[in-house]
């Protein structure tokens, strides 16, 4: 009987293991989730911080001006004005987007194609203006 009962007691340790590890497989992936706070698909995003972290904000289009527009999804430096601010963005578009230093589209640049993603160097927190290229 206590052969038996070492091995109840086996049998419920794994099974308590598995059960945690089964309850903490959800919890990353709410984590994961919460930390991909990547760009939409069809879209173009200006990060605050490096990597394509922090809060982003959507560009959809051409914009001269930066200045009005602030970084609204969650994360570090939500609420953020957008100009001057953007250190990393992700390009889910079908065109070439360029991150211009200046407003009206001038001065020293970053490009972004298709499925892009990388850190401002040029622009690195002093971007003013995005352009999109063309359509697809």
């Amino acid at each position: 009987m206590k052969r038996g009962s070492k091995e109840v007691k086996r049998s419920l340790k794994l099974s308590a293991v598995a059960l945690g590890a089964a309850l903490l497989v959800p919890g990353l992936a709410t984590a994961a989730q919460a930390d991909t706070r990547d760009c939409p698909e069809v879209e173009f995003c200006l990060f605050y911080n490096s990597n394509q972290q922090g809060s982003h904000m959507v560009v959809q289009d051409s914009t001269p001006d930066l200045a009005g527009y602030t970084f609204t999804s969650p994360g570090n430096g939500r609420g953020q004005r957008v100009k001057n601010n953007a250190a990393s963005a992700v390009s889910n578009v079908c065109v070439t987007v360029t991150v211009f230093y200046n407003s009206n589209y001038s001065g020293p640049s970053d490009m972004f194609n298709y499925r892009n993603a990388k850190n401002l160097v040029n622009t690195y927190n002093e971007n003013a203006s995005v352009k999109f290229a063309r359509d697809c």
